[in-house]
């Protein structure tokens, strides 16, 4: 139950504080990607609570290990680019977390701030359906 009314809370402050971010059809993206490797698009903004709460949960050891190990993190400023990909903008909040392969084809649902056992779970997921993909 406690934990239940923190994840309430927090999406209650999430959404109190979170703004909404520029859609267009460009991005700046990184062509060097690597193929093995989820790569994980995070868009945030400077100030945003919940953008700040979603950089302490990358710092979790457990997420931290897994991001080492099988992710490639890209962190995109809203405030910096001028322009977002509408299909990458399914809340127009920040942050929003989007799982890509080196293509950038999402792997999994985009997500924005969660827990540390959340994110676990996305990219041990997002790492499944990409080695899934390889086999192919």
């Amino acid at each position: 139950m406690k934990q239940k009314l923190n994840y309430i809370f927090l999406t209650l402050i999430s959404i109190l504080f979170i703004t909404s971010c520029s859609n267009s059809n460009n991005i700046k993206i990184n062509k060097n990607l690597p193929k093995d490797k989820v790569i994980i698009y995070i868009i945030k903004r400077d100030g945003c609570p919940a953008c700040e709460y979603q950089k302490r949960v990358l710092k979790v050891k457990e997420v931290k290990e897994l991001l080492d190990n099988y992710c490639k993190v890209v962190y995109i400023d809203v405030n910096e680019q001028e322009k977002l990909p509408k299909e990458w903008m399914h809340t127009n909040k920040t942050p929003t977390v989007h799982f890509v392969d080196s293509n950038l084809n999402r792997l999994i649902p985009s997500i924005g701030s969660v827990y540390p056992y959340e994110f676990r779970d996305a990219i041990l997921e997002a790492k499944k359906e990409l080695d899934k993909r390889e086999l192919k």
